[in-house]
């Protein structure tokens, strides 16, 4: 049975009300990544290596169900499909919980994979096509997307500090808080309504496969999407690089665990406040944007380890420095994450977001894999302050070589792409 138009307009207030609050609380695991690595080592008795294989299996993973997660998601709708992975992530927070072994730390690993495989293509998407066509839509999903993503940034810092006491009183007591907000994001996305009531019944499903086929096909063929999933994924890898390297700069310089959990914490709340200014970045430096958000992290890359290096600062000098450079990579991270759905959002209409998403998903984990593979390399060869140096000026060669790359490409008018760039004109 097909929906009404007031029907419509009504699921569509209520989705576009409610997803700022669902991505407060289920955008990631909260209570979870601030005690991760001392809860597997300490409480489950998992080696750094395992540790840090399981990490990079996950990112495998992630690329191999994106295809899957489409299919998936197209079948059953992006309502459906977003309940569906809220609920296989419960279970994976569970076996997190549960685990004894290296081979149950896979399958939680390869639980959570699934569940954000069909959660980052789903999400966005139940956001698109819940606000009404217009000229303004693009700026209306960004303008929704960075309040809850700030907000989360925000509940993130508070989590991760309160992790570090609650571990001391019982390491699980992290994980209970972290199932808690979990159970919520479920409930949470049980309340969003289905706009898509009535399409699927009557498409079989080599008719899916057939225009998602058709979506990746545009996907690779658009000079433009090539461009930008390059960028974004980059940026996505160094956001993963900056966060093992801050940690490691951090240990070295002789920072307490208290101090590293609050430096973190501003980390995550300059993601929170500059995550709202990001249409006015974009608005100030246009087809720049990208280029200056990977100088910006080079630069603070550089600095950091060259501030580190410098053995005749005060500690106290040294820590306030870092903090602030550390803040800046935070403020260009929370940028970039609004950034990337704003462009990917642009000229396209929901037939084909689902395969960008996914695409994107396939090209974020790549260069995860492969950018932290080769900084891990590099620190391993290394101290962490001379990591930091190298690491920032070989991202200054690639961020010369991507501006090259993407400047006939991105940030044309609309006029200026070719038919293969624009899904639907």
């Amino acid at each position: 049975m097909n929906l009404t138009e007031e029907k419509k307009r009504s699921i569509s207030k209520l989705n576009m009300k409610l997803y700022p609050f669902y991505i407060m609380c289920g955008y990631d695991l909260l209570f979870f990544y601030g005690t991760k690595v001392l809860f597997l080592s300490e409480a489950k008795g998992m080696t750094n290596s395992q540790i840090m294989l399981s990490t990079s299996l996950y990112s495998v993973f992630t690329m191999l169900m994106q295809f899957p997660a489409s299919i998936l998601i197209s079948k059953m709708g992006r309502r459906n499909a977003t309940i569906l992975g809220n609920i296989v992530n419960l279970f994976s927070v569970i076996m997190f919980m549960i685990l004894k072994t290296f081979s149950g730390l896979v399958l939680a690993q390869f639980i959570s994979a699934i569940a954000f495989a069909i959660k980052t293509v789903s999400e966005s998407n139940l956001l698109t096509i819940s606000i009404p066509e217009s000229k303004n839509s693009n700026e209306i999903f960004t303008s929704i997307d960075k309040k809850g993503y700030s907000r989360y940034c925000i509940l993130s810092a508070i989590s991760t500090i309160a992790s570090g006491w609650l571990y001391k009183i019982s390491p699980y007591l992290p994980m209970y808080f972290c199932l808690f907000f979990t159970i919520i994001t479920v409930m949470i996305s049980f309340n969003f309504g289905d706009l898509e009531k009535g399409k699927s019944d009557s498409i079989s499903l080599k008719e899916y496969i057939k225009e998602l086929k058709k979506g990746y096909k545009f996907t690779i063929n658009s000079k433009r999407l090539r461009a930008l999933l390059l960028a974004t994924g980059i940026i996505w890898g160094v956001i993963s690089l900056v966060d093992t390297y801050q940690l490691a700069l951090l240990q070295k310089i002789g920072i307490s665990s208290v101090g590293v959990t609050l430096i973190y914490a501003c980390f995550e709340i300059s993601k929170a406040i500059f995550s709202l200014r990001a249409p006015k970045f974009n608005k100030r430096f246009k087809n720049r944007s990208i280029t200056n958000i990977m100088q910006t992290f080079s630069a603070c890359l550089i600095l950091c380890g060259i501030i580190a290096v410098m053995m005749n600062i005060p500690i106290q000098i040294k820590v306030i420095l870092v903090l602030i450079f550390i803040t800046i990579t935070g403020a260009m991270s929370g940028i970039s994450q609004i950034l990337s759905k704003q462009y990917l959002n642009s000229f396209t209409n929901e037939k084909i977001l689902t395969c960008i998403y996914s695409a994107k998903g396939i090209s974020d984990n790549t260069f995860k894999t492969i950018i932290t593979g080769v900084g891990s390399f590099i620190l391993n060869i290394a101290s962490a302050d001379i990591a930091m140096v190298i690491a920032g000026l070989i991202l200054i060669v690639i961020t010369f070589i991507l501006s090259i790359y993407m400047n006939s490409k991105v940030g044309l008018s609309p006029n200026e792409y070719t038919q293969k760039d624009i899904y639907i004109r």
